[in-house]
């Protein structure tokens, strides 16, 4: 499972979460990703597994999960 906080402004987060890491890449291929690159984002886990982003952002964190 991936959970994550993601804001616009750094301040206001909300929570996403995807069964799978795969279907947040499949999701953010889309021609409409669900969520925009330039989001930043904290509190990352994979499975459980706290991930720490040097970009923290959507898009960072969809580098670091098709990588």
């Amino acid at each position: 499972m991936l959970k994550f906080a993601y804001s616009q402004d750094g301040q206001n987060f909300q929570w996403a979460e995807y069964a799978k890491a795969s279907d947040f890449v499949a999701a953010q291929f889309k021609e409409v990703p669900d969520l925009q690159d330039y989001l930043k984002v904290k509190e990352i886990t994979v499975d459980g597994v706290a991930v720490d982003l040097p970009d923290a952002t959507v898009g960072g964190l969809f580098n670091y999960l098709n990588a």
